[in-house]
């Protein structure tokens, strides 16, 4: 019984973390604002709301204000099937093929260089930066149905201005 509790909690909120259970290169994550969003994170490297590709302690990490976030570990390679059923924005899909190493090395490099853009909430934000240090593709599906929403806006805008203009 405590094996399926445990389980459903996976699926409903991911993996818990302990910091001594901890890799370097791990992309780790916590809920904020109520659950409403995630911070993703890869390693202590992590991109910030600002702009800027920050280093930062997993103590500092985890706290917003006075606020304790715990940590969770985000999963790669999973089925599709566990994909759909698990908490969203909690795992993916996209293979894990990095090492350890080459994902703490790309996060450094990036960090060093200050070099992944500015940030943009649903277009280049802390998700794409951890996801790319892990699998060199800037994804995130918690902001891909917003991106393709505000296409799709777009693409109605321009249709009504052009109908406008030739009526």
């Amino acid at each position: 019984m405590a094996q399926i509790i445990n389980k459903v909690l996976v699926l409903l909120i991911g993996n818990v973390e302990r910091l001594e259970e901890l890799k370097p290169g791990d992309h780790i994550y916590t809920y904020r604002r109520y659950g409403l969003y995630t911070h993703h994170e890869g390693y202590v490297i992590h991109f910030t709301r600002t702009g800027v590709i920050d280093k930062t302690c997993l103590g500092c990490f985890c706290r917003e204000g006075e606020k304790v976030h715990f940590l969770h570990s985000y999963a790669y390679g999973r089925p599709l099937l566990e994909y759909r059923l698990r908490r969203w924005g909690t795992c993916t899909t996209l293979p894990d093929t990095k090492l350890s190493q080459e994902v703490v090395n790309r996060a450094r490099e990036l960090h060093e260089g200050d070099d992944f853009g500015e940030y943009d909430l649903i277009n280049n934000n802390c998700k794409h930066f951890a996801t790319f240090c892990r699998t060199c593709l800037r994804a995130s599906a918690q902001t891909a149905w917003a991106s393709a929403c505000r296409r799709k806006i777009k693409e109605v805008k321009e249709w009504a201005m052009e109908f406008l203009q030739t009526n």
